[in-house]
């Protein structure tokens, strides 16, 4: 969809590989983020803020001895409001991760604007 679902592709991917250049890459210099309460309390804000948040989470995944993470992305839906787009889905690994990201198209290319990750337990919903 006029390429947006590649951009959310290239987020994914670069997140997989924990490729902390390849994701910040897709954001918006003064992108918003609310992230998983497990990895970060309060509502980040700019793209600093997202970088540091996001740095933190990989350091973590690496200290763990890996090199990479599998995201099985689920249930993705995208709307398209002219230059606005929002694109949903989940992930489900221990818990069900709820992900919503908010893109712009600016100067011809789609850049976060804003995430949304919470999770959920999955033993509790089910």
């Amino acid at each position: 969809m006029d390429g947006i679902k590649e951009k959310l592709n290239e987020f994914i991917t670069a997140f997989s590989n924990l490729d902390i250049d390849g994701m910040m890459v897709q954001f918006a210099d003064d992108a918003t983020a609310f992230f998983p309460i497990a990895h970060r309390s309060t509502f980040l804000d700019g793209k600093k803020a997202i970088f540091d948040a996001f740095s933190n989470v990989i350091s973590k995944i690496r200290s763990a001895g890996l090199d990479g993470i599998r995201l099985d992305v689920e249930d993705v839906k995208i709307q398209k409001f002219g230059y606005v787009a929002v694109a949903t889905f989940h992930i489900r690994d221990g818990d069900l991760s709820r992900r919503t990201l908010v893109l712009r198209r600016l100067h011809g290319d789609w850049l976060i604007q804003h995430l949304h990750a919470s999770n959920a337990p999955l033993e509790k919903i089910q």
